[in-house]
């Protein structure tokens, strides 16, 4: 049963009126942006969301700085010193900039994931970004009050933006938690596939460069060739769990690859890398190899994570 909490926060999904406004923003953003762009946005670079690395800043200052509020606040009821009160209305305020400064590639890199979502979550990251949006004119006002003295009210508008802020990041929370937005699709695979060698398909069968879904237990799996190779990935996107095998084999940056049809994220064969985004975990691996002209597929145990045992169809190491 849904606590009313999460009831609240599930809201947004049944607002499918946003959908015309969420994909012309969506199409809009991602035509403006060159590729290497987003994905830097996305954070391939750094292997974890850079949206979630850069609300730390405005996170961090706005919090400090209704912290100072108080403070000042408190000090200024007591009948303490102007001068201290003076100097922690000073700091709150260079805290509240920086803030607006550190949200701007904050939500730059928040509306480049945005992009790249299904529907129900752009749905609950709309409103998730409204909210935030609202707190960042409230934290403008309030910087504005400050330039003009005005503490009494720069202080009120900048804890009103805080809890505007605050509703906007438990969005943010239940997107990511309950709606798994940039949550790695592909983190099961290694407890639920079984361990030890499969065969999944003729060698001759495979034609060159098409992708193909076989099985490994309940574990789907994509093998390509290429040539005389034969390359294995797990076949669900580790981005939002599109099937890789309904995708396109290509070469970028000289490695051979293959896309996810739903959103373009690219992975390298050989080794399951992320080549572009959205996605940022890399692909599980299979090792292959070929027997009497049968493919045979392996899961390529993660260190630490231990696998299932073999089921029925594993056939010996030393085949």
């Amino acid at each position: 049963m849904s606590t009313p909490l999460v009831k609240l926060l599930d809201a947004p999904v049944a607002l499918t009126w946003l959908d015309p406004v969420a994909a012309k923003i969506a199409d809009a953003w991602r035509a403006a942006l060159p590729r290497s762009v987003k994905d830097a946005l996305h954070g391939v670079w750094l292997g974890h969301s850079l949206h979630a690395v850069l609300v730390l800043v405005p996170v961090g200052t706005w919090a400090s700085a209704v912290v100072l509020d108080g403070i000042a606040t408190a000090h200024q009821l007591a009948g303490g010193d102007e001068d201290v009160r003076r100097g922690v209305d000073d700091a709150s305020g260079a805290l509240v900039a920086t803030g607006l400064v550190g949200a701007v590639p904050a939500a730059m890199a928040g509306l480049t994931d945005y992009a790249d979502q299904h529907p129900e979550q752009k749905r609950v990251t709309l409103v998730h970004a409204s909210a935030n949006l609202a707190g960042i004119a409230l934290f403008a006002a309030s910087l504005v009050q400050r330039g003009r003295g005005r503490v009494g009210s720069a202080r009120a508008l900048a804890l009103v933006a805080m809890a505007a802020n605050s509703a906007g990041a438990a969005l943010g929370s239940h997107l990511t938690y309950r709606w798994a937005s940039q949550a790695n699709h592909t983190q099961h695979v290694p407890h639920v596939t079984p361990s030890g060698w499969y065969p999944v398909a003729r060698h001759d069968d495979l034609a060159e460069g098409s992708p193909v879904q076989v099985r490994v237990g309940e574990t789907g799996v994509v093998l390509v060739r290429r040539g005389e190779r034969v390359f294995a990935l797990a076949d669900v996107c580790s981005h939002l769990s599109g099937p890789l095998s309904g995708g396109e084999v290509v070469v970028e940056k000289g490695r051979d690859c293959i896309v996810c049809p739903w959103h373009q994220s690219t992975f390298a064969l050989e080794t399951g890398s992320v080549v572009h985004g959205p996605a940022l975990s890399p692909q599980p691996v299979f090792d292959v190899r070929v027997v009497d002209g049968g493919v045979q597929v392996r899961l390529r145990e993660l260190p630490g994570v231990a696998s299932p045992p073999p089921v029925e169809g594993a056939v010996d190491d030393a085949a």
